[in-house]
């Protein structure tokens, strides 16, 4: 190796140490805290989600429920493995001959009587139901309450708690059961928490019934007659909640009913929350259910015809489309491509090229297409009628293979009626 090169190796040897050496000072940065002392992650979670337990205790405001004492439940289970293991072989025999009949209505009365209100109060919990209506105080469901819909002749709608049903099944007033002693006195309320058009903290009333003697809801005092559920086009599903309330003793319910028939929306505003406070020493609630529904034809003839209103709209406007600067030499892209067509990535990473004009102006477009079908427009004739619209594409293939590369989208809009030309009445689908 020459002189020269040796002073080379040397001289870049000590400029790549000085670098280092420069890099390494300025990317120093001293910790104030030490590793061990910093929170941890778990640390900091809990922080974030650190509540007040007076302000945030969650008020039972329902009817009390004993929980199981787990010794009862653990002898429980042993006489039931004792039991099942003299039985095992008849069992088994009984399951492999599909001969093991099993009393659906016992298992469903003991769900019912022990492990269905705490699971229906975590749905309650999970829809919303506490938090929006009663401000976070929560009741275990101590009577079960059925309702459903005569969709037509031949079909019921059942609710179910968060199902869904759409507004045409749920037109008809409903049908609620539930057991009760005759010589207690009831309410029931229907609530929409998501319907309201003004004001997002108050609800619309779309049912209530006091003073029900028992389970007869026809013997009741009818405060506010039933009004079909109306999801405005375009806001999702809305929640509708039947909350069923036991009462001390009858209760005058002079300034919760509204006028007969009523179709107000703004008589019809309502706030569960407030209705419950002013009659918390008389009402307990007891139970509830809800479903969830979403718009569908039947709300249009609901507020033309009986809310006498135009039908509400809501509609997403999309921003307009980006479009990078025009350059005037687009480098390695054939002119016709970039006027008028890019690339667009949808469906799971499928390419789908949409050929849309960034930079042509839309009267151009227009002229142009106008221009074309005015060649062969014949206007003392009937417009042709082509049996068979697939033709276009065969007409197409056979002509893209013979033309240039830049005219075959030109080719394939007009062909297939795509883009500007398909105002048509032969356009393929």
């Amino acid at each position: 190796m020459s002189q020269a090169m040796k002073r080379l190796k040397s001289f870049l040897q000590n400029v790549i140490t000085v670098d280092r050496q420069q890099v390494r000072t300025k990317m120093y940065w001293p910790r104030k805290i030490e590793p061990e002392e910093e929170k941890t992650h778990a640390q900091r979670i809990t922080e974030m989600k650190q509540t007040d337990p007076e302000l945030d205790k969650v008020i039972n405001i329902g009817f009390p429920v004993t929980k199981f004492d787990r010794t009862e439940r653990k002898k429980i289970k042993h006489q039931l493995k004792e039991s099942i293991a003299e039985k095992e072989l008849d069992l088994e025999r009984a399951a492999r001959t599909r001969t093991l009949n099993v009393p659906l209505e016992e298992v469903k009365k003991i769900y019912t009587q022990e492990m269905q209100r705490f699971h229906w109060k975590s749905l309650a919990e999970h829809y919303g139901i506490y938090r929006d209506l009663f401000d976070n105080a929560m009741f275990y469901q101590c009577v079960n309450m059925d309702i459903s819909y005569d969709f037509d002749e031949e079909y019921v709608s059942k609710v179910h708690i968060g199902n869904r049903l759409k507004p045409s099944e749920v037109k008809s007033k409903p049908y609620v059961e539930y057991t009760a002693d005759p010589d207690t006195w009831w309410t029931i309320a229907m609530t929409a928490p998501d319907s309201h058009l003004q004001d997002n903290n108050m609800e619309y009333l779309h049912w209530l019934i006091g003073n029900i003697p028992g389970n007869d809801l026809n013997k009741g005092e009818e405060l506010c007659n039933y009004l079909p559920p109306f999801p405005v086009h375009g806001t999702g599903y809305h929640r509708y909640v039947f909350v069923l309330y036991k009462q001390n003793r009858k209760i005058d319910f002079s300034k919760d009913r509204r006028p007969e028939n009523c179709t107000s929306l703004q008589d019809r505003s309502f706030s569960t929350l407030e209705f419950y406070r002013s009659l918390q020493d008389d009402l307990t609630p007891a139970s509830v259910n809800m479903f969830q529904s979403d718009w569908d034809e039947s709300v249009r003839d609901t507020f033309w015809n009986i809310l006498d209103m135009k039908e509400p709209r809501f509609e997403f406007k999309h921003p307009p489309p980006y479009h990078p600067l025009q350059k005037w030499y687009p480098h390695r892209q054939p002119f016709n491509l970039y006027l008028d067509r890019y690339r667009d990535i949808k469906d799971c990473c499928f390419f789908i090229y949409r050929y849309l004009d960034r930079y042509r102006d839309i009267k151009d477009l227009n002229e142009e297409v106008l221009k074309d079908r005015l060649k062969d427009l014949k206007p003392f004739e009937p417009p042709p009628q082509q049996k068979y619209p697939v033709l276009n594409m065969i007409k197409y293939k056979q002509i893209s293979g013979v033309q240039p590369t830049w005219r075959r989208p030109k080719l394939r809009h007009k062909y297939l009626k795509e883009m500007h030309w398909n105002d048509s009445e032969d356009k393929v689908i």
